[in-house]
């Protein structure tokens, strides 16, 4: 199954996984989300195991560090890369002045993301 290339989600955000070597690849996360993270590139790190994904988002660009990770794991199925997301987060503001208390650190959800034309 070939993973390499751009995926979009159905919010508009773009993941694009290089090659893969020994199941392992890099890429790069566009959000079409957040305020601060909105039309940002972010670097990836990620594993394939057949038709299993797994990556983390890391909102740190050199410019400017969000404070915050997301992982991602999901199946491809049908063409479709269907994930579940976790997003750890340090601070609650966009202006990363009140930090999270655990109880409020995670954010979980799903996405699907289909190749990109």
């Amino acid at each position: 199954m070939e993973l390499s290339g751009d995926w979009e989600n159905q919010n508009g955000s773009v993941l694009s996984i290089g090659r893969i070597e020994d199941g392992a690849f890099n890429g790069r996360f566009v959000s079409a989300k957040g305020r601060a993270a909105r039309d940002r590139s972010y670097p990836v790190a990620g594993v394939a195991n057949g038709s299993l994904v797994a990556f983390a988002v890391n909102f740190a660009d050199g410019d400017d560090n969000l404070c915050s990770i997301s992982n991602f794991t999901g199946r491809v199925e049908d063409g479709v890369l269907h994930t579940v997301w976790v997003l750890a987060r340090a601070f609650e503001d966009s202006e990363r002045t009140k930090a999270t208390q655990p109880w409020n650190t995670f954010l979980v959800n799903a996405d699907r993301f289909e190749r990109r034309r």
